[in-house]
């Protein structure tokens, strides 16, 4: 116990010094926090891809099709985002794209900005595959979803075009095309995968000083919504998943990290989302930095449940 204990510290404790060196850096000026969605381009579009096509193309074809896997983590996903539309449409009586938002708060947890560091500390390298499956479920059908939602008839795209306007985003092509070179059995040359890997290294100090630079630029706000956003996303997502990967049959370190990528906070694309459609912005960024706050400690407990060694 002790030992496990002193590993989830150990992984944490550095996540939360970078967090918050990125909202010091913001919050006294020493970085213009506007600069933040430059940061936030550079890994989205540029170092976390060449991290997931690396993994996807050097991973064997039965570890990134492990069905047990794969559907529950998906279900998991998508089943939480229905849950919470639900919860925010029927009970809360909320409008359509007010329950969308909030749906997607509540099911989109973070698995690049505080997923990637975290997942390298505590299970290797190796386990960031288990980022790029829940990236694509995401990317190819959760954020279609909410952009029809929120968008509703001042979008004037079809379902495909918006589909085929997310897969061109390098998040997305990035692994689809790692899960090819994998399927065909092609060799990542050396001196590609060395440069790939100079960009991909950087991904996650930048990614979580970024995280607490975006922090910096809002203010928080309490309220019984978010803190409703935040049980659902921190406490009840990953003991949905606890059922799901029991359900499956799924075990070992493919449930930990299932479970674990659940019982991460909301990610700050969710804000982002809130911003731009100008829908539950305020309730949106404050489940965010609270939540990812409260995250220390729940992603603490479920660490322990799942068993870290």
């Amino acid at each position: 116990m002790f030992s496990s204990f002193h590993q989830i510290i150990m992984a944490l404790v550095p996540v939360a010094f970078v967090i918050f060196l990125g909202w010091f850096a913001g919050y006294k000026k020493i970085i213009d926090n506007k600069h933040s969605h430059s940061l936030a381009t550079y890994v989205m579009n540029f170092s976390f891809p060449c991290g997931l096509f690396i993994l996807a193309a050097t991973t064997k074809p039965s570890q990134l099709f492990n069905i047990r896997f794969v559907s529950a983590f998906w279900i998991g996903l998508m089943g939480m985002y229905l849950i919470s539309l639900i919860v925010y449409k029927v009970i809360l009586k909320r409008n359509m794209k007010e329950s969308g938002q909030g749906a997607f708060v509540c099911a989109f947890p973070d698995m690049a900005f505080m997923g990637i560091p975290i997942f390298t500390s505590l299970l290797g390298a190796t386990s960031l595959i288990s980022i790029a499956i829940g990236n694509i479920c995401t990317s190819l059908i959760m954020i279609p979803i909410v952009t029809i939602i929120l968008s509703g008839k001042e979008s004037g795209q079809s379902i495909g075009s918006i589909i085929i306007n997310v897969i061109k985003k390098p998040l997305v092509f990035a692994p689809i095309l790692g899960v090819i070179f994998s399927l065909l059995g092609l060799h990542l040359p050396d001196l590609a995968k060395s440069c790939l890997t100079m960009l991909s290294g950087t991904t996650s100090g930048v990614s979580l000083f970024t995280l607490g630079l975006i922090m910096s630029a809002y203010v928080v706000r309490m309220s019984k919504l978010v803190v409703l956003n935040i049980v659902l996303k921190n406490i009840i997502h990953p003991l949905i998943m606890i059922g799901l990967v029991m359900l499956f049959g799924v075990k070992g370190i493919y449930a930990k990290e299932a479970i674990l990528l659940c019982a991460m906070p909301t990610a700050t694309m969710t804000t982002m989302f809130g911003l731009k459609y100008k829908t539950l912005t305020e309730e949106s960024t404050s489940s965010t930095i609270l939540g990812t706050i409260v995250s220390l400690v729940t992603l603490t407990i479920f660490m322990l449940i799942v068993g870290i060694n």
